[in-house]
């Protein structure tokens, strides 16, 4: 079941209706027969890895709080060191079912072909939305041991914490402390609420429907015969393939976000107009911000406090210098976030790399912060203009751009011939002979994904001064309804159907 589709508008509308309608006690029992119903429209196989993965965290934090919460059993540093092999238990458990969600197909072939068996029989079931819920799990159980939160102790409350149906696909990553209270507190209808959460909805199927789909279709056409198509038309796609996976992603943000706040219930925010960033660094902090920071909670962080790291890199001080020792915790701590950054998104060598030269690039732009200080002092450049801001908010879509470069053909070799094709074959006269209207898109469609990436840049730039639905809430009565129409109908009549399209193709689904 899509977030576009018939089935998903009718389940939303009938949550809707008998959350309200019903005692605000069974609220909670609502949302989780909905997700059960949406999570089961996958196949019941989907359920065996969600369970155990569920079963696993359930167990061990139960564990953890109740050797917390015992009077004896030694004293709290005690207790806590014995806790520590039923934090293990669950990320154990997590990581192998993530594992197998990732690599089972590669590993059954691998064995198929070892045993001489027949490849197409053996197919490893891939949970859906497995690579979120374990990691809130993960987050869950951890947040246990620390002492930052306490053990769910009805498992059906924790079940639907994992399986909340409107982030279940793509997330966001949340954290047990933020969302479990409130989906186990009861919920009054709030008008004001409810009209921003659906206008959050329609402004993210805006996104996805009338943008992101309209621009995946020049993308994969594009991108889909890379060997053949000129430099142009490839810098063309890459530049698309940038606001592509933004619309796609962050509109399906906006549509759980959106219906969640109809509710009464408010995600994490994941996307902070990222477009907006002078530098790698503040563009991931902007960009799916609850994957960052879990890998700065749980991978980071744990890795800057680590007593061996903190040991060598004394020693490097020592022997070569504090600025060495200083530049050891950085690059160890984020080399290793930025390959399971890149293994968490796909396990082939492309996303290998994806991972190393984000990671690349936020290492150097840190461990040679003073020699680009120095550099930018001798040039004589004002760093407080608008031009430069402008230059390096170019500087960090082209470094994105780049990196869709690597992930979006598939593979490397494809990549790097891109990457050719556009050094070496540019062919300038196809961006004004016509023939950009020959891929996937016509002209009509062409100039329409123009104007609509100028409206989406115009709205982020108005998000960035306030909340524009606040904003509509103060207008008069006849704009205000003008607008809701507009965006309404822009989304029928602009949104992309037809043949070959697939309303439940989301890129982050994949991940």
């Amino acid at each position: 079941m899509s977030l576009i589709s018939l089935p998903f508008f009718l389940l939303t509308t009938a949550t809707v209706l008998f959350y309200y309608i019903l005692p605000k006690r069974w609220q909670w029992i609502i949302l989780l027969v909905s997700s059960l119903i949406f999570y089961a429209t996958y196949g019941l196989a989907q359920f065996i890895p969600m369970l155990l993965a569920a079963i696993a965290a359930y167990l061990a934090a139960r564990w953890i709080q109740e050797a917390y919460d015992a009077e004896e059993g030694g004293t709290a540093a005690e207790r806590k060191a014995g806790s520590k092999g039923n934090l293990l238990f669950a990320v154990a458990v997590l990581v192998i079912l993530l594992l197998y969600a990732k690599l089972g197909n590669w590993v059954l072939q691998g064995l198929a072909g070892l045993l001489s068996l027949d490849g197409n029989l053996m197919h490893a079931v891939v949970a859906l939305g497995v690579s979120y819920y374990t990691f809130s799990l993960i987050s869950y159980v951890a947040d246990v041991y620390w002492r930052k939160d306490r053990a769910e102790t009805n498992f059906f409350r924790l079940l639907l914490f994992v399986l909340y149906f409107p982030k279940i696909l793509q997330g966001p990553i949340s954290r047990h402390k933020s969302l479990a209270p409130q989906l186990a507190q009861p919920h009054k209808f709030d008008y004001k609420e409810f009209c921003f959460g659906l206008q959050l909805m329609l402004w993210g199927y805006f996104k996805k429907m009338v943008i992101a789909d309209r621009l995946a279709i020049f993308v994969n056409t594009v991108f889909g015969n890379a060997s053949d198509a000129s430099g142009s038309h490839l810098l063309v796609a890459a530049c698309f393939a940038v606001p592509h996976l933004y619309c796609d992603f962050s509109g399906c943000m906006d549509i759980a976000g959106g219906f969640s706040q109809m509710l009464g219930l408010k995600l994490e925010e994941n996307f902070n107009h990222p477009f907006f960033s002078r530098s790698a660094a503040e563009y991931w902090r902007r960009w799916h911000i609850t994957l960052g920071t879990w890998f700065k909670d749980y991978i980071y962080m744990p890795l800057m406090i680590s007593p061996k790291l903190i040991s060598i890199s004394k020693n490097l001080r020592q022997r070569l210098g504090h600025r060495v020792g200083k530049a050891f915790m950085t690059v160890v701590p984020l080399i290793a976030v930025w390959l399971l950054t890149g293994l968490w998104h796909g396990t082939k060598w492309n996303y290998v790399v994806w991972g190393l030269y984000w990671g690349v690039i936020i290492i150097c732009s840190t461990v040679f912060a003073p020699e680009l200080k120095k550099l930018t002092k001798a040039l004589h450049i004002n760093t407080e203009t608008g031009s430069w801001k402008i230059f390096q908010m170019v500087r960090t879509f082209l470094l994105v751009m780049v990196s869709r470069i690597i992930t979006v053909p598939g593979d490397l070799e494809t990549s790097w011939n891109v990457f050719q094709n556009i050094a070496l074959q540019f062919h300038p006269e196809g961006l004004v002979d016509g023939s950009l209207y020959t891929l996937g898109l016509d002209r009509p469609n062409f100039i329409l994904a123009i104007v609509c990436l100028f409206v989406l840049w115009s709205a982020s730039m108005l998000q960035e001064r306030g909340c524009i639905r606040e904003q509509l809430a103060g207008s008069n009565i006849v704009f205000r309804w003008s607008a809701y129409y507009l965006l309404f109908f822009s989304i029928i009549i602009f949104g992309v159907y037809g043949p070959g399209y697939d309303a439940a193709s989301f890129v982050y689904m994949k991940f």
